[in-house]
C-alpha cells in the first residue's frame, strides 16, 4: 500500500510537477574574443524544497524525443537571460606587457537551482532559492 502510495505521488509530481535541475555557467574573454565558455545544466538528483524567487518565461524549439535536459541544452542560449539576475560575479582586470595590452572579462554565474515546465513551444523556468 505504501508502495503504491509513493508511485502515484511521484508519477503526480511527473505530470503535473516541472522538472528541477542545477544551472551555472562561466565566460572568460580576451579582447573581447570568447576564449572560455563553461555552460553546465544537470538535473537535480537529491529533492529541494526551496522559495521561487522569481520566474521567466522561455521560447524554446523542441523535437519529439528529446529529453528535457536536451531542450535545455539546445536552448541554452535562450535561457541564460533568465539567470542574469542570480548570483553573477563579473571581474574586469587589464594587463599590460610591453607593447601589447590585454582586458580581460570573467562573468561567472555561480550554481543555482531551477524548475522548468515545458509547454508547447515555450518553457517557464522558475528559480528556487533557500527558504
Amino acid at each position: 500500500m505504501e508502495r503504491n502510495l509513493f508511485l502515484l505521488v511521484v508519477l503526480i509530481a511527473q505530470c503535473f510537477g516541472g522538472d528541477t535541475f542545477w544551472f551555472s555557467y562561466k565566460s572568460v574573454t580576451s579582447n573581447q574574443i570568447l576564449v572560455e565558455e563553461e555552460k553546465n545544466i544537470s538535473p537535480l538528483v537529491v529533492p529541494y524544497n526551496g522559495k521561487i524567487s522569481r520566474k521567466c518565461h522561455v521560447p524554446i524549439h523542441t523535437h519529439i524525443g528529446e529529453t528535457n535536459l536536451q531542450k535545455l541544452n539546445k536552448n541554452f542560449d535562450n535561457i541564460l537571460p533568465c539567470f542574469y539576475q542570480s548570483d553573477t560575479i563579473v571581474t574586469s582586470r587589464s594587463v599590460i606587457s610591453k607593447n601589447k595590452s590585454y582586458d580581460i572579462v570573467e562573468v561567472v554565474i555561480a550554481p543555482i537551482r531551477f524548475i522548468v515546465d515545458f509547454k508547447d513551444d515555450f518553457a517557464n523556468i522558475s528559480i528556487l532559492k533557500k527558504e
